[in-house]
């Protein structure tokens, strides 16, 4: 019996998902994220976030599995920047059905079938990003606090400076100041408008 290749393993692992109701479009191959490139990644066919990460290799000896464990995690740490929840797995080559065998690079146990779901995975997706969200706009609004302060806090202390006639407040460093504010803020903002004057953010999506 001619012996599996990767090939025929990750062949086997595409036609055991299709059948458990895996969306052909979901299935992308060589999938290229940061400097790591996997076998084979599961995405959100509406959203296009990983879901899932296989690794095809042939068992071959102890220092290989540990060297291809190590690479997956790699992987796994540079796209949970989009998925915080994504899965990795090993696949190796086996000689029963469904002629291949996953391995949990973190436990090295095999993996139960019931994580081949394609609409929980999904599911995880979408609550993981949506937790990423939450925690990225409460970062964003203790920063908006922080600088808020800071700037109320030297803007009190300019105007002390001019009280007690240390410093002349005149009308150039008035609109000098006005222009620092509005650029330490517009970050945190699409658009800021004052007066006559409008500054607003270019979209880093188009």
């Amino acid at each position: 019996m001619q012996k599996s290749t990767e090939k025929d393993t990750l062949q086997h692992l595409i036609d055991y998902l299709q059948k458990q109701g895996y969306p052909d479009d979901s299935l992308l191959f060589n999938y290229k994220e940061g400097k790591y490139r996997a076998d084979l990644v599961i995405v959100d066919t509406a959203t296009l976030t990983p879901l899932q990460i296989f690794e095809v290799r042939n068992k071959l000896s102890l220092p290989d599995h540990i060297s291809d464990k190590d690479l997956l995690k790699q992987h796994l740490s540079e796209t949970s920047k989009s998925n915080p929840d994504i899965i990795g797995y090993l696949v190796y080559a086996s000689k029963e059905e469904p002629f291949f065998e996953v391995i949990d690079p973190f436990t090295d146990k095999p993996v139960r079938e019931s994580a081949f779901d394609y609409n929980n995975q999904v599911q995880k997706g979408k609550n993981a990003k949506f937790s990423l969200l939450k925690n990225n706009k409460s970062k964003a609004v203790g920063n908006l606090k922080f600088v808020t302060m800071s700037l109320i806090f030297s803007t009190i202390f300019i105007l002390l400076l001019d009280v007690f006639n240390i410093v002349e407040i005149t009308g150039y460093r008035l609109y000098l100041i006005l222009i620092i504010v509005i650029l330490v803020l517009l970050p945190y903002y699409e658009t800021i408008k004052v007066a006559n004057f409008e500054l607003t953010q270019k979209d880093k999506d188009k």
